[in-house]
């Protein structure tokens, strides 16, 4: 009987943990992103419309912490490096919580093995520098990186992103990389707005972003200041069709 009921708890707290990473997954989602093309490979640039909104999605998990400004991704700071890589895919709404096991002990969470950050990795910013895998400091909590296993775990905390993306202007170089031009949407602006009316607040700053041109796929390869006053000769709108993102504060799963 005692082991039955033993056993009845663990089945009832495995649940309830699962719950919680359920939640963490669809809050960092996001209704912002639901219904685009997600968290994919960027290869064509046809209709403009559609491409500005992939390239918000794609950059959405590399600007959400407001990483520092570089001028090629070799000086970039790794940490940011790593936090974009491991929210990337918390963020894909192709992910669920059943990708990744479940692993509980001194630090409990969500654990992400190094192979599949290493990828999200390249995605994002390219082979030309490789991760160094440590703990890193991301947001409210910590990305610890368990060097005997391989692997991060991701604690059940909230990951309220700093900013969300609009892409106000972008053009192709010579070289064919693609220079784009981003306004940083602080996320607490959107509280101000009205939710029936879907035009997004005013960027609380710029950034010029450069994707360079793989072998097949672009990636980041610098994050710049823009030029604030080209940006406002132009007059360009930030008009969009799209909803607020949800809230993405997620609380400690504390059920039993």
């Amino acid at each position: 009987m005692a082991e039955n009921e033993t056993s009845a708890r663990k089945k009832g707290s495995g649940a309830a943990f699962i719950v919680g990473i359920i939640i963490v997954c669809l809050a960092l989602a996001g209704t912002f992103f639901l219904g685009r093309l997600g968290y994919e490979k960027i290869k064509t640039l046809t209709d403009n419309s559609e491409e500005k909104q992939q390239f918000e999605t794609y950059l959405y998990p590399v600007i959400m912490l407001d990483p520092d400004t570089f001028d090629d991704i070799t000086n970039a700071d790794m940490d940011d490096l790593l936090c974009s890589s491991i929210l990337s895919l918390l963020a894909d709404s192709e992910n669920n919580p059943y990708t990744f096991d479940f692993v509980e002990g001194q630090t409990s969470g969500l654990a992400i093995p190094q192979e599949t950050v290493e990828e999200a990795f390249v995605k994002l910013f390219g082979a030309e520098v490789k991760p160094a895998h440590h703990s890193v400091e991301c947001s409210t909590c910590i990305f610890e990186y368990q060097s005997a296993a391989k692997r991060y775990v991701i604690p059940i905390t909230g990951y309220d992103p700093a900013y969300t993306p609009k892409v106000i202007d972008m053009k192709k170089s010579k070289e064919g990389n693609v220079e784009l031009t981003v306004g940083y949407i602080a996320y607490n602006d959107w509280e101000t707005n009205d939710k029936t009316d879907f035009n997004s607040p005013e960027p609380a700053k710029y950034r010029k972003i450069t994707l360079r041109r793989g072998d097949s796929d672009y990636y980041v390869s610098a994050i710049q200041n823009a030029d604030v006053s080209r940006i406002a000769s132009n007059e360009i709108s930030t008009t969009v069709s799209s909803q607020p993102p949800e809230n993405m504060t997620v609380p400690s799963q504390t059920q039993k």
